[in-house]
């Protein structure tokens, strides 16, 4: 198993935690009971937390485990029919602009940020063989 951590722009963490917080702030003032913004707000930041602690991309045998807080999936290696970078922002299993796309045959898709992308795609690369599609 290789564990490679996501790589994590300055900007998400203060984008989850300030809107949580903002977004509670306001409805709180509105609502008729802001104890359960509370309860709310509270579970926004153990999810956010748990987002930037567990984001996560590991090699086991013929799959990639894609983790991200309490999302998860598996990548069937073989399965894998194009590798890309990209600044997409939209929203996917990654914590900085700085992607890699991972498009599987099926059509489906995945948006990752290891923080070593290079050694990343190396490792990708010698479990993919030579028949494996072209990496950026």
């Amino acid at each position: 198993m290789m564990r490679f951590e996501s790589k994590i722009d300055w900007w998400i963490p203060v984008l989850l935690f300030g809107g949580l917080s903002a977004g509670s702030l306001a409805w709180a003032i509105d609502a008729e009971r802001p104890w359960s913004d509370g309860v709310g707000l509270c579970f926004g930041w153990a999810l956010s937390i748990w987002i930037m602690l567990q984001t996560y991309y590991e090699f086991h045998g013929d799959y990639l485990l894609v983790r991200c807080g309490p999302f998860w999936r598996k990548l069937l290696i073989r399965d894998i029919a194009s590798v890309e970078s990209t600044r997409n922002p939209l929203a996917s299993m990654a914590l900085s602009l700085d992607r890699i796309a991972i498009k599987m045959r099926s059509g489906s898709g995945v948006m990752i940020s290891p923080r070593d992308k290079a050694r990343f795609l190396k490792e990708l690369s010698k479990k993919k063989g030579p028949e494996g599609p072209k990496l950026p």
